[in-house]
């Protein structure tokens, strides 16, 4: 299996896909847990999310199923029970789910013969080939402390496991697990949990979408904020309705930010602001992409952006103007300000709102603070103040207004609404990019919102409380480390192997 899995540098080349199918249902059967108990313990590396470096850890095989194998660090406290009932939510839920949505399904050929025939497949041949996705339940080094830290990592996926520990080309390969291989956190994670296994399917997009560079010939994995739209889109697939955090959490703007454009498209870019700003971005991708969903009428949309052969927001836009034609989402601009819009109307059909979907029918944007009149804007992000006698301001290089209005569910790109709101948003495509400085009214509301509280208070409601599970990634970052390891290696060097 080790010359295998060297060969991920060079497979790019030589795969052959023999069909292209639409994905399918992925069926999934009840399988027994069996405790096989007369296998010896074995010794993982896992890694420190403080301080980068990584470490060995000795696991029990607790449970195996037909399609997986959980394994358990020694003195975590977690029971054969608890393994069981994550392996059985994996064969029975998650994987079928995670299969019919974002898998590829098509016989995948290497040297003339046939090696997969899914996404899943792939990634097990890259690994071990034992068929059967490795779930180590562990305590996750982070800097989570009870009382001290809110902020946890509940798990990873790490690519490095899908290469040789002998391969020279990057030094952390020699930490490799040589396995298909995620990680669950016990503390203060609860495996076997609704929340654990909704981790458990957001990684698995993340290993999916790893792979899918491959069989989608890209040469760049997803933008990091595409990546964890999609992933934010298996917790919903799994939860098979909206848990509610996500909406609360962009209603109540806790970190202040939101209401100053914090969103998703430049990835934890205030931290230095808030420490909750990360979780804006968590909330905010969520929401854009359960928008889409809900535009296309389909889940199509998701297997289209991680199939696609492009890695930024081209993926997202190529992915929405095929599932809705004649709309023009194949703009960056117009793709980004109809949700903008939708944000702040939420009307119950058409383009700018949810559908009127439970939950996220609650949506409701909040405006900028009042006396604002000019806001610096990152790349993607928008800003909303109440107009009353107020022109709509000309266009510049990357600042864009446009005129909304929730009475009549209206969007204008030449004119203002009384007792509308002017949207200003960044349409700059660059995630990299400069802010720039947008104008706003300086008017905001003083309406009662939706879930119940005013859109000026700094702590509405009843307030989410923590731990906040965040990436692996993030944490990492936040360290002062790089933190790209944990859901990809390097980029791809014109198709031939790695940087």
């Amino acid at each position: 299996m080790k010359i295998k899995r060297s060969l991920l540098y060079f497979i790019i080349l030589v795969l052959l896909l023999a069909s292209c199918d639409e994905p399918q249902d992925g069926g999934g059967a009840s399988s027994p847990i069996t405790n096989p108990s007369n296998v010896p313990p074995r010794k993982f590396w896992a890694q420190n999310l403080v301080t980068e470096n990584f470490y060995q850890l000795e696991a029990e095989l607790f449970a195996e199923s037909s399609y997986c194998k959980v394994w358990v660090e020694r003195g975590s406290g977690v029971s054969v029970a608890t393994a069981a009932s994550v392996a059985r939510a994996y064969d029975n839920e998650i994987r079928p789910k995670m299969l019919n949505v974002f898998a590829y399904k098509g016989t995948l050929v290497y040297n003339n013969q046939e090696i997969a025939h899914n996404t899943l497949e792939f990634a097990d041949w890259l690994g071990d080939g034992d068929r059967k996705l490795c779930i180590l339940l562990l305590d996750i080094a982070d800097d989570y402390k009870p009382g001290v830290n809110d902020s946890y990592c509940a798990g990873y996926f790490w690519a490095g496991n899908l290469f040789a520990n002998t391969d020279t080309r990057d030094p952390q390969f020699r930490y490799s697990n040589e396995c298909d291989m995620i990680c669950i956190d016990t503390n203060p994670g609860n495996p076997g949990s609704q929340d654990s296994n909704a981790t458990l399917a957001h990684e698995m997009q993340h290993m999916m979408s790893f792979v899918s560079t491959t069989i989608a010939k890209r040469r760049s994995y997803l933008d990091l904020w595409i990546d964890e739209g999609l992933s934010s889109a298996a917790e919903w697939l799994y939860y098979g309705s909206h848990s509610g955090s996500r909406v609360t959490w962009y209603n109540q703007d806790k970190s202040g930010l939101i209401r100053k454009g914090n969103n998703f498209f430049v990835w934890d870019n205030h931290e230095n602001e808030s420490p909750y700003a990360l979780l804006d971005d968590y909330a905010t991708v969520y929401l854009f992409f359960q928008w889409l969903r809900l535009q296309a009428n389909s889940n199509n949309v998701y297997y289209n952006i991680i199939l696609s052969n492009e890695y930024d927001y081209k993926a997202v836009t190529n992915a929405a103007n095929l599932a809705m034609p004649g709309r023009n989402y194949n703009n960056w601009e117009i793709l980004l300000k109809t949700w903008h819009a939708a944000n702040y109307i939420n009307a119950p059909s058409g383009p700018y709102g949810y559908k009127n979907e439970a939950t996220l029918n609650n949506i409701q944007a909040r405006t900028a603070p009042a006396g604002i009149k000019n806001i610096n804007l990152a790349p993607g992000e928008g800003v909303y103040s109440i107009t009353n006698d107020f022109s709509l301001p000309a266009n510049t290089q990357n600042i864009n207004y446009s005129g909304l209005s929730r009475d009549s569910a209206e969007q204008s790109d030449t004119k203002t609404f009384s007792g509308g709101a002017l949207l200003t948003f960044n349409t700059n495509t660059n995630i990299v990019g400069a802010a720039a400085s947008g104008a706003t009214t300086g008017v905001a509301s003083v309406e009662a919102m939706k879930m119940g509280f005013d859109s000026n208070s700094a702590s509405p409601g009843v307030l989410l409380s923590g731990p906040f599970a965040i990436g692996a990634g993030d944490i990492l970052r936040r360290n002062g480390h790089d933190g790209s390891s944990v859901i990809e290696l390097k980029k791809f060097k014109t198709g031939l192997g790695f940087e």
